[in-house]
């Protein structure tokens, strides 16, 4: 009797702790006249402000800010601490499993969509862009006013300084670098409300911090970027498929083959390539950022290397119209994709660790070729990586280490018919997330026993990972224990810890 009356009093004490939490955030934010919206005071439009695109989690926030000025977000972070509640930065709100709504329930998100300001320096080639801009709008900007470009990932509404933090791989990142590579500094409001700037000559170890894990130390006001002019004015695009007969046995030779073609010298880093994981369609697609006239003899060592039947089409555009083809819609002024509910399962091979034939076989044979499920659809891709950029990075210049990786190997199911506007109810069953896991397994295994460290892709999260799985994977050898000795100086009572793979001190 004595034990339940002891578990009702405790449950009712956090019950009250959690309404003068909520009561306190509320006052104090409306009280610095920061615009707002709480599920209890915006009915109609609560949905939309706090749901992130990815459908299968959905978090339920404390509630959204709305700050316009760095005063504002101090502020906002102020009402957070006060009233103990962990604080989350919502961007463009792409992440896989909806940390920009804080991932967990509890969170104030600030919503920077006010922070979108942008600038370039001709004498450096430098962009600067706010926290709140979206890749499509700034590479926009950048083309039609200077003619630059800097390397993103292939979303037009996804948010910069997300997808900075997170890697940032895209087309042209095999000779540029990722987003985070061409960062040169990040401006960020601290748990404190100290407003600092982080570069490889200015807080160091924030700056390191930053790329891989930023959203666990403060709140990006903005963020400068190098850029980058194309050398020739045209992009060439192009699309491999094998013969319809491709076999599994051929398909993972091919696959073999584009790895080797990738990783000769004699392969310019201005080829990209992604080769396919959903089959029975075997191929892959790219762009050549080289000249155009010498496509055919570059391309021509991987031809001979493919199965006699593989068909090559090519097609020749600006860099601009190709820009919009490889991220559709990069010029449009909204978001061109619905949410969805799906989960995905990825992790990175390195130069050390290649694909084999035993382990490209397992890949193949358990996820695609296996796939039997009517709730969901499969989708898979494999993401060259590599190149001159990258073999110039160590595996400490980065928390999520990028050195020498080779390859982003990504399968994921997608729930039929959830492509819907955001905030609309969707159903994600367990069975159907290891479904997808189950079907990665004998692939992982095989890695395993041939010895290779499995790496992670911070922009890629796997919400099913353990703390010892994600933590090495995404900050492999001594990075994570240097970003938890960096959280304890930053931020110490962990208000940017509302998920969890948020850095613990």
């Amino acid at each position: 009797m004595y034990r339940s009356f002891a578990l009702i009093s405790l449950g009712l004490t956090g019950l009250l702790q959690s309404v003068h939490a909520q009561e306190t955030l509320e006052s104090c934010l409306q009280n610095n006249k920061i615009q707002t919206s709480f599920a209890a005071q915006n009915s109609s439009t609560w949905f939309q402000d706090s749901a992130g695109w990815q459908g299968r989690v959905r978090p339920v926030p404390s509630g959204v800010a709305f700050p316009t000025t760095v005063e504002e977000v101090r502020m906002s972070l102020k009402c957070a601490t006060d009233a103990n509640v962990k604080v989350a930065a919502l961007n463009g709100g792409h992440s896989f499993v909806s940390y920009g709504v804080g991932g967990n329930d509890g969170a104030l998100v600030l919503n920077m969509t006010a922070f979108n300001s942008m600038s370039y320096d001709k004498a450096t080639g430098y962009f600067t862009v706010g926290g709140g801009a979206h890749v499509g709008p700034a590479a926009t900007f950048l083309w039609n006013n200077y003619g630059a470009h800097f390397p993103h990932v292939r979303g037009n509404w996804v948010g910069l300084a997300g997808s900075a933090i997170g890697g940032g791989l895209g087309t042209t990142s095999r000779f540029l670098g990722t987003t985070m590579n061409n960062l040169v500094s990040v401006t960020m409001a601290l748990a404190n409300g100290t407003v600092v700037e982080a570069s490889e000559s200015v807080n160091t170890d924030l700056f390191f911090a930053i790329q891989g894990a930023g959203s666990s130390y403060g709140i990006i006001l903005s963020l400068t970027l190098k850029t980058w002019k194309p050398t020739y004015p045209d992009v060439t695009k192009w699309t491999i498929v094998l013969p319809t007969n491709t076999t599994l046995d051929i398909g993972v030779k091919a696959l073999l083959a584009v790895q080797e073609y990738g990783l000769a010298e004699s392969t310019p880093d201005e080829m990209y390539i992604r080769w396919r994981l959903t089959v029975p369609v075997w191929g892959g697609s790219g762009y050549f950022y080289g000249d155009p006239i010498a496509f055919s003899s570059v391309i021509q060592p991987l031809m001979d290397a493919l199965p006699v039947g593989t068909n090559l089409t090519t097609s020749v555009a600006d860099f601009w119209t190709m820009e919009n083809d490889a991220t559709g819609g990069l010029n449009a002024t909204s978001e061109t994709s619905n949410s969805r509910s799906f989960y995905v399962k990825s992790i990175v091979l390195t130069k050390d660790h290649p694909f084999t034939y035993e382990n490209a076989a397992a890949l193949y044979n358990f996820t695609s070729l296996a796939f039997n499920r009517s709730d969901i659809s499969q989708s898979g891709l494999l993401d060259l990586w590599g190149g001159r950029a990258n073999a110039k990075l160590q595996e400490c210049d980065t928390a999520n280490a990028q050195n020498g990786n080779l390859w982003i190997v990504r399968w994921e199911g997608d729930l039929k018919g959830s492509d819907t506007a955001r905030g609309q109810p969707t159903l994600y069953t367990q069975n159907a997330i290891d479904y997808v896991k189950s079907g990665m397994q004998p692939f992982l295994a095989q890695l395993a026993a041939e010895g290779a460290q499995i790496r992670g892709y911070a922009n890629y999260r796997d919400s099913e990972l353990t703390p010892q799985q994600w933590s090495s994977q995404l900050y492999p050898n001594g990075n994570f224990a240097r970003l938890q000795q960096i959280k304890r100086v930053v931020d110490p009572s962990e208000l940017f810890n509302p998920n969890a793979q948020s850095i613990p001190v």
